[in-house]
């Protein structure tokens, strides 16, 4: 696995339009940034330092490794558990 620039961007874009921000008040949010440099990270021309990335991610609200590689470890756990809950509800379900 490799950091794909291009996945990057469209992972920030999409989920800046999921929480209804534009690229303005993304910008505006994270401060000393302009709506370009948003525009250029979401077309996949730039990157963005580690410190801007730990932004993002918290006024997104959303984990580094999302923006990042498009996994987010704490939704995969999620995941598993209510895969395992239903497994047994449908057990249950089986019982009665």
């Amino acid at each position: 696995m490799y950091f794909d620039l291009t996945e990057f961007g469209k992972r920030l874009h999409d989920i800046r339009v999921l929480r209804g921000l534009t690229q303005e008040e993304l910008a505006n949010k994270l401060g000393d940034i302009n709506k370009q440099h948003i525009s250029r990270m979401e077309r996949g021309v730039n990157a963005c330092s580690i410190d801007l990335l730990i932004e993002l991610s918290c006024v997104l609200g959303v984990s580094t490794d999302y923006l990042l590689t498009g996994k987010d470890s704490q939704r995969e756990k999620i995941k598993n558990i209510l895969m395992d809950i239903i497994g047994k509800l449908m057990e249950l379900l089986k019982m009665l």
